[in-house]
């Protein structure tokens, strides 16, 4: 277990709309690169090269990063649905910058889902000091940076599970306190990132166009109310409970997934995944990025809340009454993580 949130970032590196262009326009699915090259590409659209580079070594899982990507700059299988989503909405082909930098909700929905698992921490703690004081400045926030950290970290230290966890914790942060000195040049880059972020995912806003951010309705209070604390969070993200959370915070109005009433349209979800994600050589598609593309389409575009559990039924079903319909395959550690499916369902 590592502390949930990103320490090495810059502003203007953490907005959602870089890692679609990115995924959309500057990497693929089979097409390796050098970083430098695909940092090169972005560059064409995020001016800053900064940025860019930031947003780069951020899609990886290096520094704690999101994951889209893997080392090689090709799509990991979180990379795959973002694409499925941009693909779903028309995005792909789109050349205006700022068409990427205005969400809809099926992209916020994306975006949370793994922001969550990635800054989970930091968005508690943010909203923790929202809750306490109602609006909060950026100034406010820049000065106690430091100590929201250090807040993280030992509550991490706390719940951790065994001494040698513990250790880990404590050596990072000790790392972390000796490689990045706190000076006021550095500040604004450990905040802001995360404030972009959370205001582009529509849960905070400036009030006034100012530096006074706000809540947007009640998507504060529902972080509280359901995190609680650190340990509370990891036992949410240990269920998978991600899309419940995520309907909550944006306030949607859903039904629970009912295998009789909705089978058929997941069916229909599924399938279009699998046509847009699936390797072109050898037919296999990720079962997870399968899974979250059904939760997050559903969700935001028929106000179903669907699990994990119900798309691994789904195919259960599918595997025992037309056995002849998916293939599994596994990764290099055993595990079942592709299918194939040989035939429409």
């Amino acid at each position: 277990m590592e502390p949930r949130f990103i320490i090495k970032t810059h502003t203007g590196a953490l907005r959602p709309g870089n890692f679609s262009i990115l995924i959309g326009k500057c990497t693929y699915p089979d097409k390796s690169a050098y970083p430098e090259a695909v940092i090169k590409r972005l560059q064409e659209w995020i001016k800053e090269k900064s940025v860019a580079k930031f947003t780069v070594l951020l899609s990886t899982t290096k520094n704690r990063g999101f994951g889209f990507l893997r080392d090689n700059m090709i799509w990991s299988w979180k990379g795959y649905v973002i694409n499925t989503v941009l693909s779903y909405i028309g995005k792909k082909e789109s050349n205006d910058l700022d068409v990427f930098y205005e969400l809809s909700l099926i992209e916020k929905i994306c975006y949370l889902r793994y922001f969550l698992e990635t800054e989970g921490a930091i968005i508690l703690k943010l909203a923790e000091r929202f809750q306490k004081m109602g609006e909060v400045s950026y100034s406010y926030l820049k000065d106690n940076i430091q100590d929201i950290f250090k807040e993280i970290f030992e509550e991490y230290m706390d719940i951790a599970t065994d001494f040698k966890s513990r250790i880990k914790i404590r050596e990072i942060y000790n790392s972390i306190k000796t490689k990045e000195r706190y000076d006021e040049s550095t500040l604004p880059h450990k905040i802001k990132p995360h404030l972009q972020a959370l205001e582009g995912l529509g849960i905070i806003k400036k009030k006034n166009d100012g530096e006074i951010y706000i809540s947007v309705g009640g998507s504060i209070s529902v972080i509280i109310n359901n995190f609680l604390n650190i340990q509370n969070m990891e036992n949410i993200f240990d269920k998978y409970e991600y899309f419940s959370l995520i309907a909550k915070i944006y306030n949607l109005s859903y039904i629970s997934y009912s295998y009789e009433a909705h089978n058929e349209l997941l069916k229909e979800t599924f399938s279009y995944g699998y046509q847009v994600m699936h390797d072109r050589a050898t037919g296999m598609a990720d079962i997870d990025a399968l899974i979250d593309w059904c939760c997050i389409k559903m969700l935001s575009e028929n106000n179903i809340l669907i699990k994990k559990e119900d798309v691994e039924d789904f195919l259960n079903k599918i595997r025992t009454y037309h056995p002849s319909k998916i293939r599994y395959h596994l990764n290099g550690k055993g595990k079942i993580s592709y299918l194939i499916l040989s035939e429409p369902l």
